[in-house]
C-alpha cells in the first residue's frame, strides 16, 4: 500500500485532520459513484459478506454490483473488522492493510481493536474514508445490522449486465 510520506506525518501528528481531509475526498468518491451508478436510488440492496458482494436491485432485478471489503462496525463503540474473529478472513483484506499501515506510522486509532466514542457514526465514516484513502477504493457504503452499522470499501463496481 503505497501512500504519501506526508500523509504518514499528518496522521500521526494531526490525526483528527487526516480524516477530516480523508472524508471530504470520501464524499467526493461516494456522490462519483452515486452520480455514475445511482446507489441511493435503487430500491433494495443486499450483500453477502462471504461472497464479498454488494447488489442493489430494483423491481425484483439487480442492477449494481459492488465487490467490497468489510471496514468496521459500529454499535456503541467503532470495531475494526479485523477485531472480530466472526468475520471472513477474505472480506477483511482491506481492513487488514489499513492495521498494517497504522502498525507501521504507529496509529493506535487504526491499530486498537474497539474505539469509544460519543459518535460511533461519524467515527465510522470516518475510519472508512481513511480505509477508502489508504486501499484505493472507489467508495464506501453504510447499511444497518440491526441496531449496528456496517462499513464496506468498494472494491469494484459496475452495472449488472
Amino acid at each position: 500500500m503505497e501512500v504519501a510520506d506526508d500523509q504518514a506525518a499528518l496522521a500521526k501528528a494531526d490525526f483528527a485532520a487526516f480524516m477530516r481531509e480523508a472524508t471530504r475526498d470520501l464524499t467526493d468518491l461516494n456522490e462519483a459513484a452515486n452520480a455514475t451508478y445511482g446507489i441511493m436510488a435503487w430500491e433494495r440492496f443486499d450483500y453477502d459478506i462471504a461472497g464479498r458482494e454488494l447488489v442493489f436491485s430494483h423491481k425484483g432485478r439487480p442492477r449494481v454490483r459492488a465487490e467490497i471489503q468489510l471496514v468496521g462496525a459500529t454499535d456503541k463503540d467503532f470495531v475494526w473488522a479485523w477485531a472480530g474473529d466472526w468475520w471472513p478472513a477474505a472480506a477483511l483484506e482491506d481492513a487488514r492493510k489499513v492495521r498494517a499501515w497504522g502498525e507501521a506510522h504507529g496509529i493506535e486509532a487504526l491499530t486498537a481493536p474497539r474505539l469509544k466514542t460519543d459518535n460511533p457514526t461519524d467515527l465510522g465514516w470516518g475510519l472508512a474514508a481513511i480505509a477508502a484513502r489508504l486501499t484505493g477504493a472507489m467508495g464506501v457504503y453504510r447499511p444497518m445490522d440491526g441496531d449496528r452499522s456496517l462499513f464496506f470499501l468498494y472494491r469494484d463496481i459496475g452495472f449488472v449486465a
